[in-house]
């Protein structure tokens, strides 16, 4: 995906859970792990941003979650976008960042597939929390955040 701003892309991560364990990639970019995610494209919201990308590195139908006690409003002229459980601002180089919007989501299916045209071969791992406990102490790969993110999902969404 092209940039779109010199300065700050803005992006979206989602955090799938299923039965237990949420998904994970090693990001073929960057050699660390991460949820599915990328830049939200012209014409997107961020919802729409954050299925896609799913749809295209995982091949998942997943369905996001919002915070406890949010209630999805659709009315003629509005529609409520499913809100992120977190948001961040991260450095790509010395002169681009990120502003990520982070999303819990469930799926009914581990079968990971993905459907992007330019998707290059990347790994998946479905994690149990002890599996991320095991990680963020023996993998150089799992930055706090994502152990961060992805135990927030489990403890949401299990």
């Amino acid at each position: 995906m092209a940039h779109y701003n010199y300065y700050v892309d803005l992006c979206v991560e989602a955090y799938i859970v299923n039965d237990g364990a949420v998904l994970l990639r090693l990001h073929d970019k960057y050699d660390l792990w991460t949820a599915p995610g990328g830049h939200i494209e012209p014409g997107e919201d961020m919802n729409e941003a954050a299925l896609r990308e799913v749809m295209e590195e995982a091949g998942l139908e997943v369905e996001l979650v919002g915070p406890s006690g949010w209630v999805k409003r659709d009315e003629k002229n509005q529609i409520d976008l499913v809100p992120p459980i977190f948001v961040n601002r991260h450095r790509i180089n010395e002169v681009h960042e990120h502003s990520a919007s982070i999303f819990l989501a469930r799926s009914s299916s581990r079968v990971v597939d993905p459907q992007g045209i330019d998707e290059k071969p990347t790994e998946f791992r479905w994690v149990t929390l002890d599996d991320l406990d095991e990680m963020v102490k023996t993998d150089p790969r799992m930055r706090p955040e994502t152990y961060r993110y992805a135990a927030a999902a489990l403890q949401q969404l299990t």
